[in-house]
């Protein structure tokens, strides 16, 4: 999958493929959240709910790509 890396946690954010964000930690620890920022499960409790909104968000075709992007 792709992702973020949080620029000062070092947490790596990205995609479940179930709508929801995966957030793991530098130790190891790994949560999911919706896009609003809200707990789903795990043991990650400390999170960048404007990080999980743009992770979680849709994505959009470039303006210089000439294909559909596929998702």
């Amino acid at each position: 999958m792709y992702g973020v890396i949080h620029p000062f946690t070092k947490a790596l954010y990205e995609q479940d493929g179930e709508g929801g964000v995966r957030i793991k930690q530098t130790d190891g620890r790994v949560g999911r959240y919706r896009r609003d920022g809200s707990w789903l499960d795990g043991e990650v409790f400390d999170v960048d709910p404007q990080l999980c909104g743009w992770v979680g968000g849709p994505k959009a075709q470039h303006r210089l790509q000439s294909e559909p992007k596929i998702s």
